[in-house]
């Protein structure tokens, strides 16, 4: 019986492709480093912040990626949040799953821009849970940020559907014990079932 629903943040409760492709050329710029293109950073949207920051330095001190990384985190360079765009059917989608089932947030952003986008904030009650990339050391594709969600939301990992788009969403669910539900118009990475739209979310998970 599932009594637990998660969900990734970037490619599913929100369209954030070209906001952070922007935000992480720009970024990179202030850090005097080549901005990534378009086709680099599609095959890096999994990334972490402080993973894509040494990626695109490709320093090797910490104590140097993370003067990049605060400049990254504390918005002095700024967001492009106008590029942010939330899923038609994500506001409708979320009432009805939250009237059914606790719901909570597995994602790789800081906690301070979770809820940035005003259309996701709308709906931030919504979630008892959120686990950010500062709350695990590891972080996905290792199954840690997800255990520590199910285990702040009182239910076990089999009782527990993640909602993710990314290869690495599938194996960190996969590691977890976790039922994994890909937000994608075609079946990849051998998840338990696809949605091309959030709203086909209700029927699927109450099949499992």
């Amino acid at each position: 019986m599932i009594r637990s629903v998660i969900f990734d943040v970037d490619g599913v409760l929100l369209d954030s492709f070209e906001g952070n492709l922007k935000f992480f050329q720009d970024l990179s710029r202030y850090a005097g480093c080549r901005p990534l293109t378009r086709e680099e950073y599609a095959g890096m949207v999994h990334l972490s912040m402080w993973d894509m920051v040494k990626e695109l330095s490709g320093l090797t001190s910490e104590s140097e990626i993370r003067a990049i990384y605060d400049i990254g985190k504390n918005r002095v360079v700024p967001y492009p949040l106008d590029l942010l765009q939330v899923p038609v059917d994500t506001a409708q989608t979320i009432e009805t799953l939250g009237s059914l089932y606790l719901l909570g947030i597995v994602t790789s952003r800081v906690r301070s821009s979770v809820f940035e986008a005003p259309r996701l904030a709308e709906l931030e009650s919504y979630f008892k849970v959120t686990v950010t990339f500062e709350d695990t050391e590891n972080h996905k594709p290792s199954p840690d940020p997800l255990l520590l969600a199910v285990n702040r939301l009182g239910v076990r990992p089999e009782e527990s559907v993640y909602v993710g788009d990314t290869e690495s969403d599938v194996r960190a669910a996969r590691a977890a014990g976790m039922k994994i539900v890909l937000y994608s118009k075609t079946d990849r990475y051998d998840a338990d079932a696809f949605v091309p739209t959030l709203g086909a979310l209700p029927d699927v998970i109450a099949s499992f």
